[in-house]
C-alpha cells in the first residue's frame, strides 16, 4: 500500500527543500524511504512512500520536514523531527499586515534578544516566517516556548516575560531526574 501525502510550501522556500545540487531533498528521501515531488511553480510538494512495506510514520516525518523547511527553518533543524519525541508547532499571527509586523518585532525583540531568550530558556527552536511562527522541540519545550510568545503576544512586558522564562529555567534546573521520582514511588 503506498502511503501519501501533499502539500504546499512558500515559492521562495523551494530552493532550501531541495538544496545544494539536491541534496536536502536527497537526504530526506534516503532517510525516510519516500519519493518526493516538488512543482517550483505553485509550491506544491507531493509525498509518497517508496516500499510497499515502508512504516507510514516515515511519510508523515518527511512530510513535518518538508513543513519545517516551508516554515523557515533550515534543513539541519528541520531534521531533528526525525526523533519521535520531537514536533512542529505553528502559532498564527493574529490581526492585519502592520499588528502582524508589530508582533513579529516584539518576538524578535532588540537584536534578537527575546527570540534568543526563549529558545534559551525553552530549549526549543524557533522560526518567525511570514504571518506564523514555528516551534521545534519535545512538548514540554514546546508548550513552555508557545506560552512565552502568547505572553508577548497578548502585550506582556519583555522584563514579565524574560523573569518567567529564568524562572522556568530555574525549576527545570532544579527539578530531579525523571527516574527518581519514578523511585520514590515505589
Amino acid at each position: 500500500m503506498v502511503i501519501e501525502s501533499r502539500l504546499r510550501i512558500p515559492k521562495s522556500r523551494i530552493g532550501v527543500l531541495i538544496g545544494i545540487k539536491g541534496k536536502t531533498k536527497a537526504d530526506i528521501e534516503s532517510i525516510t524511504s519516500v519519493s518526493i515531488e516538488v512543482n517550483s511553480e505553485d509550491g506544491s510538494v507531493h509525498i509518497k512512500s517508496t516500499d510497499e512495506f515502508a512504516d507510514p510514520t516515515f511519510v508523515w516525518k518527511a512530510r513535518d520536514i518538508v513543513k519545517a523547511i516551508g516554515r523557515g527553518f533550515n534543513s539541519e533543524k528541520a531534521f531533528f523531527l526525525l526523533d519521535d519525541d520531537i514536533f512542529l508547532e505553528t502559532i498564527e499571527l493574529p490581526g492585519s499586515k502592520n499588528n502582524i509586523k508589530r508582533l513579529k518585532s516584539r518576538i524578535i525583540g532588540e537584536k534578537g534578544k527575546a527570540k534568543k531568550m526563549i529558545e534559551k530558556n525553552t530549549e526549543a527552536m524557533l522560526s518567525i516566517f511570514g504571518n506564523q511562527v514555528s516551534i521545534i522541540g519535545e512538548l514540554s519545550e514546546n508548550r513552555n516556548a508557545r506560552e512565552a510568545l502568547e505572553q508577548l503576544i497578548q502585550g506582556s512586558k519583555h522584563g514579565t516575560v524574560f523573569r518567567y522564562l529564568e524562572q522556568l529555567r530555574f525549576k527545570t534546573k532544579l527539578a530531579p531526574p525523571r527516574i527518581w521520582k519514578e523511585k520514590e514511588l515505589e
